[in-house]
């Protein structure tokens, strides 16, 4: 079993820490409302829904030993070159 998880931890590694990954680590975090807040006014069921898409994001960035902290400077470097 440990070696299935080292494996899975192997593959996450390998698609998120390239280029590309990072590119996609850092969408899903604007988009899954890793830094923003999850809450929508007047509405539980929305609330729970990014809540849910959040979790899923902050679960990878610990897989791969991200700091989202990390991504938040990496965006809002490209924010100030543009």
């Amino acid at each position: 079993m440990a070696n299935r998880f080292e494996d899975l931890h192997n593959h996450y590694r390998a698609v998120f820490n390239t280029p590309d990954g990072e590119e996609v680590l850092k969408h899903l975090c604007k988009t899954a409302f890793v830094f923003d807040t999850s809450y929508a006014a007047g509405d539980a069921y929305e609330t729970v829904h990014r809540e849910g898409m959040r979790r899923v994001v902050l679960s990878i960035l610990r897989f791969v030993e991200r700091d989202p902290a990390e991504i938040y400077k990496l965006i809002n470097q490209e924010n100030t070159n543009e």
